[in-house]
């Protein structure tokens, strides 16, 4: 009798311990179809929305990163919006350009001394799943940033946003 008293009150008092929440993995293809964990754990994670209007920007805050490149706790992706631009045909073509691109970072990074401590992948989104997971719904005129802890949970967002400003999110997010 008191034992099953005993059992009754722990599957009462059970549902009221709160469950934790887990944040749900956003995942895209980068430009050689390979699947990306865009929040995934383990390390910092700054995620940038650019689109083919947006280049000169999205370039000065990439050169802005190249300190926190090389750490192994951080990872930087980029999600260029290409909804409506590429017709289907078109779209290997782009991702082949794309991949030539990532190239050329990485040799610009050892270059200048910088072993990336994790890839830099570019994910091409042409018709938006990838964008609507991170909430960026609509098409935009100025670069976007979310920023997801090492936990895989948003830390920040910042709109319309200059390199030093991105500089300072990652700075104060990883106290480095």
């Amino acid at each position: 009798m008191i034992r099953l008293s005993l059992l009754a009150l722990v599957a009462l008092l059970f549902p009221l311990i709160p469950a934790q929440a887990t944040t749900p993995v956003i995942t895209g293809p980068d430009a050689n179809n390979k699947s990306i964990n865009i929040n995934g754990k383990g390390r910092y994670t700054l995620v940038l929305y650019t689109n083919p209007d947006l280049e000169e920007e999205s370039r000065a805050i990439s050169l802005a990163l190249d300190k926190y490149r090389g750490k192994s706790n951080f990872e930087f992706i980029r999600v260029v919006d290409l909804r409506g631009g590429v017709p289907p045909g078109m779209r290997s073509i782009v991702k082949g350009h794309i991949s030539e691109e990532e190239v050329k970072e990485t040799a610009r990074l050892k270059k200048a001394g910088i072993k990336p401590g994790n890839p830099a992948p570019i994910l091409p989104d042409f018709t938006g799943p990838t964008l609507d997971a991170l909430g960026w719904e609509k098409i935009y005129d100025e670069v976007q940033v979310v920023l997801f802890d090492a936990k895989g949970k948003e830390v920040k967002r910042l709109s319309d946003c200059d390199p030093a400003e991105v500089v300072k999110l990652v700075q104060s997010a990883m106290g480095s």
